[in-house]
């Protein structure tokens, strides 16, 4: 059942035509061109002795991610809930097969963009892999479970979701994408720390760079606790609410 779901995710997420692949590697594409261009005249100063676009790369994919995650699982019941009618087909269903293609997506994405870099002389080589590996399941499971708290939470209150694709607006630039956490302003450090894909950005960045100094106040665990909280929060409100979400 859950392959069945995911190869009708492929589907309609491509539109059945190569131009969809097309245009979801663009978007970390121009995020990656256009940053370079803006950014690129600071990077000596903010970051000696590392590659820009590499630096960039690390914190560009994994926050395209973690909010394609959450923001398209938030849609996913409203586009299956035709499927409910099956009894097969539970509503967590399509968020599992959803979750599973833009993982595979966007760590598709990120190895092409990686050897990409590395065939254009950048370094590109993590240098500590599984750690990397194991923050970034972290950021994932954290995605899902925001993931499935919006469409279960919002499923009743669909004219909400506009304000959460808003909110992703700002968490961008608060989440270390564009810059080190370490040339933020002393004051703003306590605010921003809150936000656990800061931390699980700034990590990564420490398990792929030899040389990157991460904040002492930044913590993997942190991120995993808001991970398991989150996805807690998220299974119970749909053992709450799964039948309502087949009636509706």
């Amino acid at each position: 059942m859950l392959f069945a779901l995911f190869i009708r995710e492929l589907q309609t997420r491509f539109g059945g035509r190569w131009l969809g692949a097309f245009w979801v590697l663009l978007e970390p594409l121009a995020h990656l061109t256009l940053l370079m261009l803006v950014f690129g005249y600071v990077r000596n100063r903010v970051l000696p002795g590392i590659e820009f676009p590499v630096f960039l790369l690390t914190g560009l994919l994994p926050f395209l991610t973690f909010r394609s995650l959450a923001l398209r699982l938030m849609e996913s019941v409203d586009a299956n809930r035709p499927l409910f009618s099956y009894r097969q087909v539970k509503p967590l269903d399509p968020l599992i097969s959803r979750a599973l293609l833009e993982i595979g997506l966007y760590g598709t994405i990120y190895l092409i963009l990686l050897v990409t870099l590395g065939w254009l002389g950048y370094s590109t080589v993590p240098t500590r892999p599984l750690e990397l590996m194991a923050i970034s399941i972290a950021l994932l499971v954290l995605g899902f479970a925001l993931g499935l708290i919006f469409a279960v939470g919002t499923d009743e209150l669909p004219r909400v979701r506009p304000f959460i694709r808003i909110a992703f607006m700002p968490l961008y630039l608060l989440s270390g994408v564009i810059f080190p956490v370490s040339a933020l302003p002393a004051f703003v450090l306590p605010w921003v720390l809150w936000n656990p894909v800061l931390h699980a950005v700034e990590i990564s960045r420490g398990y792929f760079f030899p040389h990157y100094r991460t904040l002492p106040q930044v913590s993997a665990l942190y991120v995993i606790v808001w991970g398991v909280a989150a996805l807690a929060v998220g299974v119970s409100l749909y053992r709450v609410r799964r039948h309502r979400l087949l009636a509706s």
